[in-house]
């Protein structure tokens, strides 16, 4: 048996032993990115709100990779940002559902499941948190 073989055998068998015993394949980390926005003519933000403050959560290699996601995620739903906010934080992707009821308790409800969480990420997309506007 060659050696590709192996890994695809040995590969198979830790991910039907994973989902077996529960325990969830590595899904990585994101970054943690928060920013200050304005409105622009085609934004998904309301017209009569000013700004916002929003986190961004990007999938990327490094804090530089992620930030550029989060900045074409936001030039596509016509939010301009006016500052990257420090700091950026870094966490597991598989941590999401006990950050948003540490972090965001009362809007936890209106953020996606770690499931809807993970596969959004997995996909390549951005995820926002709540939108602190004004």
């Amino acid at each position: 048996m060659g050696r590709y073989k192996l890994l695809q055998l040995w590969s198979t068998l830790k991910n039907m032993l994973n989902k077996l015993f529960g325990r969830q394949p590595d899904l990585g980390n994101i970054f943690i990115i928060p920013f200050h926005v304005k409105p622009l003519d085609n934004s998904i933000m309301p017209s009569h709100l000013e700004a916002a403050y929003v986190s961004c959560y990007a999938k990327g290699e490094t804090y530089v990779e992620a930030t550029q996601n989060a900045l074409k995620k936001l030039a596509v739903d016509g939010l301009h940002p006016e500052e990257i906010l420090q700091p950026i934080h870094e966490m597991r992707v598989s941590d999401w559902a006990s950050h948003i009821k540490e972090q965001w308790r009362v809007q936890a409800a209106s953020l996606p499941s770690q499931k809807e969480f993970e596969k959004s990420i997995l996909s390549g997309n951005v995820v926002y948190g709540p939108f602190g506007s004004y």
